[in-house]
């Protein structure tokens, strides 16, 4: 466990948050430094933290994140289960009739809407980043007119989407992560919420697992990921979804939805609708009228 070893944290505070573009940029550096990323808002500014197993090389640091222009601050960890702390300092979320939460907060559950249990873990998805948000607002907008018996998470993470689409239309959903600690936690969290019987979680690397192909086509296809693997997935995501079914694809900014959408055209989609988060979009398609 983590929380026994002698830790070091790498942090930088940021008096005001940083726009989503450079965020990233400095996020995917502050990765390599170490094992374990936050990035989340405190007070009126934004904190960066990894944490990592052995004591940083200041210089390899300072020179890491010289091309920005910041300086972080190198400190050893108490300890504690830092894992634990962190996520007490997430809060409760809401996001229609789900209320997004950690186990720290089970007590808060209101007893009208879908409480649905997040531990993220070393997985992406607790519903507070604007793509898995979006999603969700998505799927709720697509539970007005969409008749799905047949549904697939790709790229599950925590499952949270997998969840989500569960409680929506009721029906059995398979989800599928290339990441090994992403299938973990998502079982997990299927578990915690009471969900193994409905949400049959697989290792894939996109659609090639068994289980996912032989259970094609889908009426409902989700996939916050990335740009670059939606549209290297694009060709597989069309001989994957029926032919009145929708796929809600995010992970994308708004300047690389132009590209994602392109590809999917090609194979024979089209847009059904789009929503926009601040820089982040969401993509719903459908196959292309002939």
């Amino acid at each position: 466990m983590l929380e026994t070893k002698e830790l070091w944290s790498i942090r930088i505070d940021f008096a005001l948050k940083p726009d989503d573009a450079r965020r990233l940029q400095i996020e995917s550096v502050m990765e390599e430094l170490g094992t374990a990323l936050s990035s989340f808002e405190e007070g009126k500014g934004w904190r960066m933290e990894t944490i990592a197993e052995a004591r940083p090389r200041a210089a390899e640091v300072r020179a890491a994140l010289k091309p920005f222009g910041i300086v972080a601050v190198i400190d050893k960890v108490p300890q504690k289960n830092w894992v634990l702390e962190s996520r007490k300092g997430l809060p409760p979320l809401k996001a229609g009739p789900f209320f997004i939460h950690g186990e720290h907060d089970r007590d808060k559950r209101p007893k009208n809407g879908i409480g649905l249990e997040i531990d993220a873990g070393m997985a992406f998805g607790t519903g507070r980043h604007e793509t898995t948000m979006g999603c969700l607002k998505a799927l709720l907008r697509l539970r007005k007119t969409l008749k799905a018996k047949r549904i697939l998470d790709v790229g599950t993470g925590t499952g949270i989407l997998a969840f989500a689409a569960w409680h929506l239309w009721g029906q059995p959903v398979i989800a599928g992560d290339n990441d090994k600690d992403a299938v973990r936690v998502a079982k997990e969290n299927a578990a915690i919420n009471g969900l193994k019987k409905h949400v049959r979680i697989v290792s894939s690397d996109g659609y090639k697992a068994k289980l996912i192909r032989d259970h094609a086509p889908y009426d409902l296809i989700t996939a916050n990921i990335l740009a670059n693997p939606l549209i290297m997935l694009a060709p597989d995501l069309a001989r994957n979804l029926a032919r009145n079914g929708r796929a809600v694809l995010s992970g994308l900014m708004n300047d690389q939805a132009k590209d994602v959408l392109a590809a999917h055209r090609a194979v024979g989609l089209e847009l059904d609708f789009r929503l926009r988060l601040g820089q982040w979009s969401v993509l719903v398609l459908k196959r292309a009228r002939k």
